[in-house]
């Protein structure tokens, strides 16, 4: 799909601190449809902070967060789901909803005055189901569900949303092997599919280069590098963001992967 250069969000001048202790400092970018932005960085960059920010949960920032030209801050919850979807670092279930009502939450913003659920959004959760493979989840209670089908569902409540924008805070953090890459690569082809802006905080650079079309590095609560992953993610960059030295290897496919091969702090990682 050709890149649409309509503007999704512009962020002006970001900054954030918990009392007097700074996350954020004069963060400035600008988000297009169709883009699928990895936003990389250590432990304490300020990922999440600035997720929480983007999405409308933390509101004590200053400068600017605009969605489709409009400071998120004066929109209501409703406004802001209706532009943006959040899927969490971690949800604990609670209660034995089934998995079907628990997706249909998540078009709340989209229903009426009196909150009765209509046609359209039953066939948004089953539409949903179907891009993400879990329609035989659905009449199952979502509590007993394990972590990588309730990391699916979770992308499946988001999609419901029918939202443009769609950020995931570590969605493969606590997953196993299998997982990991199977959520990755169905958010990629959902987004191509759909034309969606994706952000997608990470940890592990091989995974921006296999979902990534733009990659925002982060540390010390800065920008200190954003552009194509071919481009910035560089054996260099990654040994100074993780104080780690890296090698990067070609794999059969043309695409690079890269690996520790030894600490600046220990000797226990191989040498390169």
């Amino acid at each position: 799909m050709e890149l649409n250069r309509e503007k999704a969000m512009a962020i002006s001048d970001l900054s954030f601190a918990y009392e007097k202790t700074e996350v954020l400092s004069h963060l400035s970018c600008d988000f297009y449809s169709g883009e699928r932005i990895a936003v990389l960085g250590p432990n304490g960059a300020g990922k999440s902070t600035f997720f929480h920010i983007i999405s409308g949960l933390l509101s004590s920032y200053r400068g600017s967060v605009r969605i489709a030209g409009r400071e998120i801050r004066e929109l209501g919850r409703g406004r802001i789901a209706q532009s943006l979807a959040l899927v969490p670092q971690r949800h604990e279930p609670v209660f034995p909803f089934l998995t079907r009502d628990f997706i249909l939450m998540g078009r709340y913003s989209h229903l009426g005055t009196l909150g009765i659920p209509r046609r359209k959004d039953y066939q948004s959760v089953e539409q949903a189901a179907i891009a993400t493979g879990i329609t035989e989840l659905l009449d199952r209670p979502y509590n007993g569900l394990s972590g990588g089908e309730l990391q699916l569902v979770m992308v499946t409540r988001a999609l419901a949303q029918d939202s443009k924008i769609l950020v995931l805070d570590e969605p493969n953090s606590h997953l196993d092997f299998r997982n990991r890459f199977l959520i990755l690569d169905l958010v990629r082809d959902i987004s191509k599919q759909r034309g969606l802006t994706v952000l997608m905080s990470l940890h592990d650079p091989n995974d921006v280069v296999q979902f990534a079309t733009r990659v925002l590095v982060l540390n010390g609560g800065k920008i200190i590098a954003d552009g194509h992953p071919d481009n910035i993610l560089t054996e260099d960059l990654l040994g100074r963001l993780y104080r780690v030295r890296v090698e990067s290897i070609s794999g059969d496919n043309g695409k690079r992967f890269f690996q520790p091969c030894g600490s600046y702090t220990t000797k226990s990682i191989r040498p390169c």
